[in-house]
């Protein structure tokens, strides 16, 4: 009898640590590909707020939707399937613009124009462009 609850409680350590391995393996999904870094350079070039002035490089995705941030912490990014602009650096991100006009949910990646500002923000128009930034614009010198 005890050779038997001896034969058991390995069975059940095997299947434990068996069960633990396979949970840690990896399998790749179709969403794979996705995960890809952008090579899209969106631009602002003219904002009320310099941080927002400069170029957004992907850098990660979250929820499956990538994540593009300037040196100055600043980013786009996609929650519930819509498109917003502004401060990355903090947790949660704190929105300046929405994407409003022209914003299907779900669109892949961020429209260059359509956003407003969220209530209560002051910051002026915004729009993205993928042309990087011209010498003087943003900072109201002629070109």
């Amino acid at each position: 009898m005890k050779s038997i609850a001896l034969l058991l409680v390995i069975l059940s350590i095997l299947c434990q640590a068996r069960a633990g391995d396979e949970a840690s393996v990896e399998t790749p999904s179709a969403d794979d590909d996705k995960q890809s870094p952008s090579p899209i350079i969106y631009n602002i070039c003219e904002s009320t707020n310099e941080e927002l002035v400069g170029a957004y490089s992907h850098t990660h995705f979250v929820d499956d939707a990538p994540v593009w941030t300037n040196e100055e912490g600043m980013g786009i990014w996609r929650h519930f399937g819509y498109w917003y602009i502004g401060d990355y650096g903090e947790w949660p991100p704190v929105t300046f613009y929405r994407c409003v006009v022209g914003c299907e949910q779900g669109r892949e990646e961020p429209p260059l124009e359509g956003f407003k500002n969220k209530k209560g923000y002051e910051g002026g128009p915004v729009k993205l462009q993928l042309e990087p930034c011209g010498e003087g614009e943003g900072t109201g010198e002629e070109l």
